[in-house]
């Protein structure tokens, strides 16, 4: 089965090639760029700029993939959550694509594009990696942070979400509130590998209450008001201590949480995906948690798995086309900014 995929969620432009869940192309075209001078995704920029690179992005895929929209069995295109103008780009060429080459379509979610970018393959099969049931998952990104109990795939409980700012949106926030660039993930982490990350005194949101939700708004005020009164220059000076005392937080935090759901449920396999999961301190303190309980991690192989990508939409693609899950009237399919998974 030859799947095309597309995603157009937020401020990447993706599209990708897949024989069953093997990868044979996958073409990110970021933004970047294009919103860093405002600090954040500009949902009108994104819209544009989806709109001029969907069709370059697509043909690329297939030259890549050496293969032709004429052997596509499935397209399959991601329906939501993400900016509803950026996510009508993507669905609105899907359709396009599939009328008038006459193939299937299928509907994807995200969220679980993320957890199942886990287990998709290179050209070669590799990794052959195998989720043992019921598993645990953890996505976070600037748009989400979820943990979300596995009975199967395609059968999803999200257990915890945040309730205010995710993981990585309070990320970029703190950066911004140091005179940093975005996307601030990354930033941090550059920095905060030369700092002290006991230089603030800063909270670990809700870490008493019972329940998996998170909170990171919280998290976000205490670091503002503390550095508020600072000059610039000061701010400068301790740059590496504030990214690595902010980068501490946010991660126990998520881990805090983590380990209480594996203490609940008692999952046979762990999952962490997401923009955030690509930070080298996240995977390695994943790592010593799945190591405790003993539990096998899986995370993404590849890097450019783990932001936004077209690969882990056609890798749910092809599970739901092995259920027959397809769009019944192309025609009819919407966005929808907040499909639950």
């Amino acid at each position: 089965m030859f799947i095309l995929a597309i995603e157009t969620s937020c401020d990447d432009t993706c599209a990708a090639v897949l024989k069953n869940d093997r990868i044979l192309s996958n073409v990110i075209s970021s933004q970047t760029d294009l919103h860093s001078p405002w600090g954040g995704v500009v949902p009108d920029i994104a819209k544009r700029a989806h709109a001029e690179r969907i069709e370059p992005v697509i043909a690329t895929a297939l030259k890549r993939a050496k293969i032709t929209m004429e052997a596509i069995d499935v397209i399959a295109v991601t329906q939501g959550p993400g900016l509803a103008i950026a996510l009508g780009v993507g669905i609105a060429k899907a359709k396009s694509l599939a009328l008038t080459y006459h193939k299937k379509l299928v509907a994807v979610n995200h969220i679980e594009g993320h957890l199942l970018s886990n287990i998709a393959k290179n050209s070669k099969g590799k990794p052959d990696r195998n989720i043992l049931f019921p598993a645990l998952g953890l996505t976070v990104s600037g748009g989400h942070t979820k943990l979300v109990y596995i009975e199967a795939v395609g059968k999803y409980k999200v257990v915890g979400e945040t309730l205010d700012d995710a993981a990585g949106e309070a990320l970029d926030k703190a950066a911004k509130m140091m005179g940093l660039g975005y996307p601030g993930g990354p930033i941090i982490e550059q920095l905060a590998r030369g700092g002290s990350d006991t230089f603030l005194n800063l909270p670990r949101p809700m870490s008493a209450i019972k329940t998996l939700d998170y909170s990171f708004s919280g998290l976000k005020t205490s670091f503002y008001y503390q550095i508020k009164d600072w000059s610039g220059e000061k701010i400068a000076s301790h740059l590496n201590d504030l990214a690595a005392t902010f980068q501490k937080a946010v991660l126990d935090t998520l881990l805090l949480k983590f380990e209480k759901a594996v203490e609940i449920y008692q999952p046979k396999t762990l999952l962490i995906a997401g923009g955030v999961a690509a930070n080298g301190e996240f995977r390695k303190a994943g790592r010593r948690l799945a190591g405790t309980y003993h539990i096998p991690l899986l995370m993404p192989a590849i890097k450019a798995l783990n932001t936004d990508n077209a690969a882990m939409i056609g890798v749910v693609g092809y599970y739901q086309a092995l259920r027959g899950e397809y769009v019944a009237k192309i025609e009819e399919l919407e966005r929808d900014a907040r499909l639950e998974l």
